[in-house]
């Protein structure tokens, strides 16, 4: 089955409390993918084209649209993710958007995506412990934070950071922020295909459930090794009003191979190879929930 109208991505962005009026789209773009950052809620807060070539280009950075347009139809599907920048997300000082993270080393220093962070005056983890943003990438959507405490287990990566069509694929975090409890949750599905939107072979689509809260959370393999982290999902609505079908299932992950650049990067070196507690979701499940934790960006 064809469709001719483009299909419309939502990144999961952290659990917003209040957000701003939504930003009106830009009237012109030249060709190319139109990505739209957001701050931790609905509201639309800065934008740019990821290009043909694979760049990532600031709508403002942009060259100038040619004369007449190419036909929306024959661009790239318009997108929308998150990352925005702090004026978006100043709220007097209280939790305005939750996420998720995992450590990648026992001293403290974990994981995460680089939207649940930016923009806030502060971050804590779900005790109220503050964590220091180390270093961002919003081009990946990864940033490393150091929460000063130590893990006694961290997320392990493959020796090879390679993603198989139709593995198994489990996805640690906390749905919604708090509104469903402070519990973790896990869900499990199979990896479904080896790129992200628009061919982007950064990430990696997957059909195991993930929702705005599960933003910086690990998906890992049947022995709990790092897949890649979770960063988004179709928009139900976007695509039903496109389409007249509810998308099923069709979320996205950043591939272990771009988290892994990302920390060599800031000099940090990660754990490999098996958890050593067995394979199947309940000995993974028992492995990695302790490395995993919940973030709240306060205004």
């Amino acid at each position: 089955m064809r469709f001719a109208l483009p299909f419309l991505l939502l990144l999961l962005p952290a659990c917003a409390e209040e957000v701003e009026p939504p930003v009106a789209a830009p009237a012109a773009v030249p060709d190319g993918t139109l990505v739209t950052d957001y701050g931790g809620g609905p509201a639309p807060v800065a934008r740019y084209l990821r290009l043909p070539d694979g760049r990532a280009v600031r709508v403002e950075d942009a060259p100038a649209p040619p004369a007449e347009p190419a036909d929306p139809v024959a661009r790239g599907p318009e997108v929308e993710e998150a990352a925005p920048p702090p004026a978006a997300r100043r709220r007097g000082g209280r939790a305005i958007g939750t996420g998720t993270a995992f450590a990648v080393t026992q001293a403290g220093l974990a994981v995460t995506n680089a939207h649940v962070v930016s923009g806030c005056s502060q971050v804590v983890d779900e005790q109220g412990r503050a964590v220091r943003v180390v270093a961002a990438d919003r081009v990946r959507d990864l940033a490393l934070i150091d929460t000063g405490r130590p893990f006694a287990s961290v997320v392990r990566f493959r020796p090879q950071a390679a993603v198989d069509l139709g593995e198994t694929v489990l996805v640690f975090g906390y749905p919604y922020g708090q509104a469903l409890g402070t519990g973790l949750n896990v869900t499990n599905g199979i990896v479904t295909g080896l790129a992200g939107p628009g061919g982007d072979s950064s990430r990696f689509q997957m059909n195991a459930a993930v929702q705005p809260g599960n933003s910086g959370g690990p998906a890992v393999d049947d022995a709990g090794q790092l897949l890649g982290v979770a960063v988004g999902r179709l928009n139900d609505i976007a695509v039903l009003r496109a389409t007249g079908s509810l998308p099923q299932g069709i979320n996205f992950a950043i591939r272990a191979a771009e988290v892994e650049r990302f920390l060599a990067a800031q000099g940090v070196a990660p754990a490999r190879g098996r958890t050593g507690a067995g394979t199947g979701a309940r000995a993974v499940s028992a492995a990695v929930a302790p490395a995993v934790f919940q973030i709240l960006c306060r205004g």
